[in-house]
């Protein structure tokens, strides 16, 4: 998993402002985390610092929770780390950074000094933070994932017990031409006239793909128009829906008006949904065995090592 260095240098410079808060948000063993860990740590994680934006005041109680429980579990790792003596060579954390500077500044190591110096984030102390990164997920590895598969007994088991993860979508693949509106007076043909212009050039044995690129002021004009395996419903409006439903595959339909805008659809394949069966679901299967064993492992090994650690959270400070 490749590291993007803005979510670090976030991370640093929220935690430089929100340690002035000098709040103490948690106690593992002599380990303090403070308020503005916990606040680099939502930066951190885009999935809890997006909800924040919009978050009312006990959903924000619990998406701080979330992040101060990442943050607690990864001492508990850290600290695994340490009594097992897990070093971490050098070269392991040049190579990180060097993948760090070669994904986000062009291969410029110079650019990630500069945004630290900017960030007013010691270079020790980013290094740090990526050597942390690294254990993390070497633990992870070593106590967890190389140990969890997926066995034909539990597959069989997920598969009985959830049909519903396991069908395929219904699918399509069209072709279309969108034919702007005309302004008066500007010259451009009507759309019934556009319409008949490209009948006549189909007609011809002209491919549709070549007069989409032509005629379509669609964003998918320059690949031929074409939206493939898409749902319609999720792309098209239900005019649109129902006509590409009505065509046979190879079909084109009759231009359809929409608030003046010109639409012409070919269909160029369809899948219909169904039920998978177990060799057809069979990757997909394995995948949701293997993530649901993981999570149960890595749950157990968590509260493992919280029955051998002193723990304390402090309550999210009001302001």
């Amino acid at each position: 998993m490749k590291f993007l260095v803005s979510v670090f240098i976030a991370a640093f410079s929220l935690a430089a402002f929100a340690a002035k808060l000098d709040g103490i948000a948690a106690r593992v063993d002599s380990a303090v985390i403070t308020v503005g860990d916990v606040m680099a740590e939502i930066r951190r994680n885009p999935d809890i610092s997006g909800r924040m934006i919009a978050a009312d005041e006990s959903e924000m109680q619990a998406l701080y929770r979330a992040a101060l429980d990442n943050l607690v579990e990864r001492r508990l790792i850290l600290k695994a780390a340490a009594e097992k003596k897990v070093e971490i060579p050098e070269w392991v954390i040049d190579n990180q950074l060097r993948e760090i500077v070669n994904h986000s500044f062009g291969g410029d190591m110079n650019r990630l000094h500069e945004e630290m110096a900017r960030s007013k984030v010691p270079m020790t102390e980013y290094r740090n933070t990526v050597k942390e990164d690294i254990l993390v997920r070497g633990m992870r590895q070593q106590m967890i994932e190389q140990f969890v598969s997926a066995s034909p007994a539990a597959m069989k088991k997920e598969f009985a017990a959830h049909p519903e993860k396991y069908r395929q979508e219904a699918k399509v693949s069209v072709r279309v031409i969108l034919l702007k509106p005309g302004k008066e007076g500007d010259g451009v043909p009507s759309l019934e006239t556009r319409w008949a212009q490209i009948g006549e050039e189909l007609a011809k044995g002209e491919k549709f793909s070549d007069m989409a690129i032509k005629y379509s002021a669609d964003s998918h004009a320059k690949d031929g128009g074409l939206w493939k395996d898409v749902n319609p419903e999720e792309a098209f409006r239900p005019e649109i829906v129902d006509a590409i439903a009505k065509l046979d595959v190879g079909r084109v339909s009759n231009m359809i008006n929409l608030d003046g805008w010109g639409f012409i659809v070919k269909k160029e394949s369809e899948t219909k949904a169904k039920q998978m069966s177990f060799v057809e679901a069979y990757d997909k299967i394995a995948a949701n065995v293997q993530k649901a064993a993981a999570k149960k492992a890595y749950d157990e090994w968590i509260a493992r090592l919280k029955d051998t650690s002193f723990i304390k959270i402090y309550p999210m400070p009001k302001e």
